[in-house]
């Protein structure tokens, strides 16, 4: 389970590297997991680490998470492997350990990555959706599909608060609380199920059978339209052609453009994409100047211009 890329909310590498390897060896600890070789593969909102001599990953979650969350991803995947669904999979019986409220540590079998990256398409995601779309609801007690949690956990944050004015901040709070009111108003012609919850390209990985898709995180229960999203977002604010979306709708079988909830999803996912350059700004100008633009953008009710992507 390594590797990431593409065009959507992403996180730049982090430079704690020894804070997150000494909670991977700890985690080792706990599980009875042979640390030797620790090694970090990246470091975004959570951070990847190699375990050569477990032939294993540790997937280390920081800051404020639902530690019971990670336990669903760990269940959802063991249970899609189970069905001979493409996805990464935890390590054998491991449960994941939380060593206190806000640092969890989770372990998955090693994925090793080609280099160069393949260059995955609209159309391999397309695939990988319309089979998890169509399969039998899981013995997993999944949380509903709650809209916009990362950028309401970013807002709590006194750091990321700290980059924005009072008016932003306020003006963003609100308008979380309106997405949200919206998007509970709607009816979805797709209907709801199990969904990924974060369904972009970069969580498409490389397998000797073909693409899988990794980062469970936000796995839920709730309207399928919200894995579709961000494909289409990509072609409105990261320069995606035509094309990109034809191929989805060709493989999918679903116009989300032609749908009666594209406009307010395109809300959603605009607001989306400000956590991650909201908890970088800080010590990053690259982010700043990102998080300038498409919270400008927002607040000026620009829906069309295009977007740097990080």
């Amino acid at each position: 389970m390594t590797g990431h890329g593409g065009l959507g909310d992403d996180d730049s590498v982090h430079d704690d590297s020894e804070g997150v390897l000494d909670l991977a060896r700890r985690a080792c600890a706990e599980r009875g997991l042979d640390p030797s070789g620790l090694r970090l593969i990246q470091h975004y909102s959570n951070a990847v680490i190699a375990v050569p001599a477990e032939d294993a990953v540790a997937r280390v979650a920081t800051g404020p998470h639902d530690q019971e969350q990670v336990g669903r991803s760990v269940r959802i995947t063991r249970w899609l492997a189970d069905h001979d669904y493409p996805t990464v999979a935890p390590l054998l019986d491991i449960e994941p350990v939380a060593l206190n409220p806000d640092e969890t540590v989770s372990f998955w079998r090693c994925l090793p990555q080609p280099d160069p990256a393949p260059e995955f398409d609209s159309a391999d995601l397309a695939r990988l959706l319309a089979h998890l779309h169509e399969l039998p609801t899981p013995p997993v007690d999944l949380l509903p599909w709650q809209p916009l949690t990362s950028l309401e956990e970013a807002l709590r944050r006194d750091d990321t608060a700290a980059v924005l004015s009072q008016a932003e901040h306020r003006w963003l709070r609100e308008r979380v609380e309106e997405v949200r009111a919206d998007l509970n108003d709607r009816e979805w012609p797709l209907g709801e199920g199990l969904v990924h919850g974060d369904a972009w390209l970069g969580n498409l990985m490389a397998s000797p059978g073909g693409p899988v898709i990794g980062d469970w995180d936000r796995v839920a229960c709730g309207p399928r339209e919200i894995d579709l999203v961000p494909t289409w977002h990509s072609t409105r604010r990261y320069g995606r052609d035509r094309g990109w979306t034809d191929r989805f709708t060709a493989i999918y079988g679903h116009d989300l453009a032609r749908s009666p909830v594209y406009e307010h999803l395109m809300t959603m996912r605009d607001l989306a994409q400000l956590p991650g350059p909201l908890r970088r700004a800080p010590q990053s100008p690259t982010h700043e100047r990102a998080l300038r633009q498409r919270l400008g953008d927002l607040m000026a009710a620009d829906t069309r211009s295009r977007w740097v992507a990080l």
